[in-house]
């Protein structure tokens, strides 16, 4: 089996190896007109002690990716699973470079020792010793605009409603709840707007000179609609495939970049039930 594998090569019966967002990035990479972010998953037989023996291998497949930036996540075997997302809880690392690629690489096998893992496993009733951890290196997306979908509206649980969150900027202040996002509601059938809640957003964080940098928006921006009209049927048709291809509610974080629409994580909705 290898032990470093590109995403687009990963099948969904690997999630041992590979781990769940591992394992749905490559489902998600398989599907027609979606547009994922290259990468490349390093396994869970590799620990943050073994990562220095790999240094050769992965910085090679590093530079396969011809980006001077990359995301660096966990993938655990328990995350983005149908009743346990883990979402938020092991470590993500935003424009990681050649330089400190191993380091964050190490942190993310790290992360299985947080506190916060072992709260929400407790919570979930899973021993944490049953969880391994493989680590995915996606191409970074310098998002202009970015945000979470759900093909079910997880607040009234309408199946016939799809709800997305935009704010500006990278999407890690929409998904830990930084910034209150724009809201849209879709009729899922008839593909339209049926309503939208635009929300004041001060900050956005952006990569700096060095490294991740919040930094104002805009005045004549802070009120505005934060996704553009143009882009509304595109994503439309990215959640509606993910969820055929996937056969349930899904959970979509997306990214728009050089008016381009990517797909950077698909999990099950967990909260439905």
């Amino acid at each position: 089996m290898e032990k470093i594998k590109i995403l687009k090569d990963i099948k969904h019966d690997e999630i041992v190896k590979f781990g769940g967002k591992a394992t749905s990035l490559g489902e998600l990479s398989r599907i027609k007109d979606v547009n994922v972010p290259e990468g490349f998953a390093i396994s869970t037989d590799i620990s943050e002690v073994d990562v220095k023996n790999y240094e050769s291998d992965i910085l090679n497949d590093f530079d396969k990716l011809n980006s001077q930036y990359v995301a660096v996540r966990s993938s655990a075997t328990k995350e983005d699973a149908l009743d346990t997302s883990f979402a938020g809880q092991f470590d993500t690392f935003l424009n990681v470079t050649h330089e400190n690629l191993l380091e964050k690489i190490s942190e993310c096998y790290k992360s299985l020792q947080s506190d916060r893992i072992f709260s929400y496993a407790k919570s979930k009733n899973i021993d944490v010793a049953t969880i391994k951890v493989a680590v995915v290196v996606q191409k970074m997306i310098q998002s202009e605009i970015s945000g979470i979908a759900f093909s079910v509206n997880p607040v009234n649980k309408e199946e016939n409603e799809i709800m997305v969150e935009a704010g500006y900027g990278l999407g890690e202040y929409v998904v830990a709840g930084i910034i209150t996002p724009d809201k849209y509601i879709f009729d899922k059938k008839k593909k339209l707007l049926n309503s939208s809640k635009i929300n004041y957003q001060t900050y956005k964080l952006i990569l700096g000179k060095n490294d991740n940098e919040k930094t104002e928006v805009p005045l004549v921006h802070r009120n505005a609609q934060k996704l553009p009209t143009k882009y509304f049927q595109y994503l439309l048709k990215n959640i509606l495939d993910i969820e055929k291809h996937y056969g349930k509610p899904m959970d979509i974080e997306w990214a728009v970049a050089n008016e381009n629409v990517y797909i950077t994580q698909a999990r099950p909705i967990t909260t439905l039930n």
